[in-house]
């Protein structure tokens, strides 16, 4: 059905197939709605035609020509730089990037001097934390005992839970 209201139009004007035509037109008389749609298409059609043509002025064709003739005026203009001195560019890269990276290397440096730390160090400060804070999270303290037990026997621990 939606193939053939689709047609409708086409069949009005007369571009459909003749296999086209003929399907069309076995639905038409089968189908209330679409015949309904082809009467409001062939009104709409009728109303078109008695519309007047409108005559376009002698001179548009030519006042076209002219108004495209004419320079277009510039709506970007490229702003003149900031920093006119490349030196002084480069400077100011070079410190941004010093101070990027200098945070980034420090904490690399305490990353790894922190791996070197022994686990029964972090087991001592969790049990005597335990004993000052008997609401502390056990399961800390087992995790990092698991750790560190696996060291002992060789393994490499599992890493952060997450």
């Amino acid at each position: 059905m939606d193939r053939i209201a689709r047609q409708l139009s086409a069949y009005l004007d007369g571009e459909l197939t003749p296999d086209e035509t003929r399907t069309v037109r076995e639905h038409l008389d089968a189908c209330a709605s679409c015949r309904t749609e082809l009467e409001a298409l062939r009104d709409t059609k009728r109303l078109l035609g008695r519309l007047r043509d409108v005559e376009a002025p002698p001179d548009l064709e030519a006042a076209i020509l002219q108004r495209l003739e004419q320079p277009r005026p510039r709506w970007f203009t490229w702003p003149r730089p900031v920093w006119p001195r490349p030196a002084l560019v480069g400077a100011t890269s070079v410190l941004v990037a010093i101070l990027v990276a200098v945070p980034v290397v420090n904490g690399y440096r305490d990353r790894l001097r922190a791996a070197e730390v022994s686990p029964d160090v972090f087991i001592r400060s969790a049990v005597q934390s335990a004993a000052d804070d008997p609401f502390m999270d056990r399961a800390y303290i087992s995790l990092v005992s698991s750790d560190a037990n696996l060291r002992l026997i060789g393994e490499e621990p599992r890493g952060p839970v997450r």
